[in-house]
């Protein structure tokens, strides 16, 4: 008997067989290269040398200066703690300097790793994983949280050897792991203000006496002493001088962000923008509109895959009705490194400066629009903005500055890095005012988990924070900003990294310096406007309408005041 059946033909399962095996061999391949090749080589860029130049304080000498600028501020907490509290002695304001300089440190048993997430959670109550809040480092009863944290005896973490300084040692809180002393000082103070280990600086006597100023600094400001000798337990965050700690990420995650900026980008080319490469290498996106209605917006991305690719929704949600992008220049920057682009290669401060300069020259040849620019920065983006806020070719040709979620304000207290790099401080675990349910647990845990697995792990993240990144010269102070520039700072409320209620009082503190400064000699610096959303994490911004709306309502009162004053020098000028 003869059968009818047929069968298929072998030609499919073997194209498939053969792609399947092609992909794997792909990512076998491309996990050895980035074990043998990739992490060796962030790792052998480990120098010795300095980032970048100390842009402000490029003397040896002048390096007390930034040393001032943050106690001045810490003053600015001193005074509001002892006004805050009528019973607080120089005990307690002793205790927030020395809070400060703690939390720049991490103690001997703590896992620098990412055990902060997934490798910490603890199905049963959370807690573990979530990091739950320690202390508050600034603008915060700094006195009420140390004691709830020493009370508990379950948790090993720094706050345990927060001391209550006085004049006299005898009177010093001994805890289990003593205090910082100074040989931990030596160590810290040499990475934070030259950028050098120890054992550079102590080769020079230029350093060597700058750091004999330091602590006659310490010692006058705060009352803050330091013993002989090196404590163990302590170890200063120098990150900078850190191996790179990332997870691995198979080829087709990088495959897939290249994806989704090649989709981002034809829909830019079909709206009319058009790339451009600067002689110094930035990279960014213009769309040019003629007749211009508006101010030239400038935007700089935050760490993201695809750079400025998910930011789309976000730019045309806020550049609409009378802001639309049709109305105005649009310049969308670049910075490959924090954009899952499989590249080392970080242009520096005065590259980046110089390519924006060069695009304003090349696109903006009219003053009325070159010297109106609105700049907006969403998270790490914010630190290219401080660049700028000290460029002698842009400072006077800026309008309004726009920052959402911003890592450059207070980048000096160790927040943001700690935040990011280290293991989240718990700062704030506030969902609709209640903190403990396991739902609000929950919630955080995922967004701590979100951030690094999408990004504080990647690799070439990684390398740029450890191997590139100048905090010093990328923290923006308010008093900075020239007194005619609108400014809006958004924030949220529950931000995983940022500290949003020390940012949102240290922007209150500004403002209110600035109305007694306006109402003594009629000058003063800028005054900021701020937005708050409550009970959202970092980046919600992104993807909201709310927040959008917020943001282009906002920008419309700012550029309807230019415009104003504008009209108003012109007329005084007549």
């Amino acid at each position: 008997m003869i059968s009818n059946k047929t069968y298929p033909s072998p030609g499919l399962e073997i194209i498939l067989t053969t792609v399947l095996l092609g992909y794997i061999l792909l990512e076998v391949g491309f996990f050895f290269y980035y074990k043998w090749v990739l992490v060796p080589y962030a790792n052998d860029q480990i120098t010795h040398r300095p980032l970048a130049p100390y842009r402000d304080y490029p003397d040896i000498k002048d390096r007390e200066k930034l040393l001032i600028r943050i106690l001045d501020r810490l003053d600015a907490q001193v005074k509001q703690e002892n006004n805050n509290n009528s019973t607080s002695s120089a005990n307690n304001s002793n205790n927030i300097y020395y809070d400060f300089i703690e939390s720049w440190f991490q103690t001997k048993n703590e896992d620098i790793s990412y055990d902060r997430f997934s490798e910490q959670f603890d199905m049963a109550t959370l807690d573990v994983g979530l990091c739950p809040p320690k202390f508050n480092m600034a603008w915060s009863s700094v006195g009420d949280a140390t004691s709830s944290s020493l009370d508990d005896e379950t948790d090993k973490s720094s706050t345990e050897s927060l001391v209550e300084l006085s004049s006299s040692p005898e009177e010093t809180k001994k805890t289990s792991k003593g205090r910082i002393q100074k040989d931990n000082m030596d160590e810290f103070l040499s990475w934070a203000f030259f950028g050098l280990p120890l054992s550079t600086v102590q080769t020079s006597t230029d350093m060597q006496n700058a750091l004999n100023d330091f602590y006659n600094i310490l010692s006058t400001r705060t009352g803050l002493t330091f013993e002989p000798g090196n404590n163990p337990h302590f170890k200063p965050r120098s990150f900078t001088f850190e191996r790179v700690k990332s997870l691995y990420r198979p080829y087709t995650v990088y495959v897939g962000v290249t994806l989704l900026k090649m989709t981002a980008n034809i829909i830019l080319y079909i709206l009319g923008f058009r790339q451009y490469t600067c002689a110094k290498g930035l990279r960014y996106w213009h769309r040019s509109s003629k007749p211009r209605k508006g101010s030239p917006f400038l935007f700089f991305h935050g760490i993201a895959p695809g750079g400025y690719a998910p930011y789309l929704p976000m730019i045309f949600g806020i550049l609409k009705g009378e802001l639309s992008y049709r109305h105005r220049d649009l310049f969308l920057f670049e910075n490959k490194p924090v954009s899952y682009a499989l590249c080392f290669d970080a242009l520096s401060e005065e590259d980046t400066i110089h390519g924006i300069l060069e695009a304003i020259d090349l696109h903006l040849d009219d003053p009325s629009t070159s010297n109106n620019l609105t700049l907006f920065g969403h998270s790490f983006g914010s630190c290219q903005i401080a660049w700028m806020i000290k460029s002698q070719g842009i400072k006077n040709r800026i309008s309004s500055i726009i920052l959402c979620d911003p890592v450059s304000i207070l980048l000096s207290a160790p927040d943001v890095v700690v935040n990011f790099l280290y293991r989240r401080q718990g700062l704030k675990d506030s969902y609709n005012g209640n903190p403990n349910t396991l739902l609000e647990k929950v919630v955080r845990f995922v967004n701590e988990t979100k951030i690094h697995l999408v990004a504080s792990s990647e690799l070439f993240i990684e390398h740029y924070l450890r191997r590139n990144f100048a905090w010093y010269n990328s923290e923006l102070w308010l008093e900075d900003i020239p007194p005619e520039v609108k400014v809006l700072v958004c924030l949220a409320d529950c931000d995983e990294i940022v500290n949003s209620p020390n940012i949102e009082r240290e922007i209150n503190y500004h403002n209110s310096v600035v109305s007694k400064d306006s109402s003594d000699d009629g000058g003063g610096g800028c005054s900021i406007e701020k937005i708050i959303w409550k009970d959202v994490g970092h980046a919600h911004c992104m993807m909201s309408k709310t927040c959008f709306n917020n943001i282009h309502e906002a920008m419309l009162r700012m550029e309807t005041t230019a415009r104003r004053n504008i009209i108003d020098n012109k007329t005084k000028v007549n």
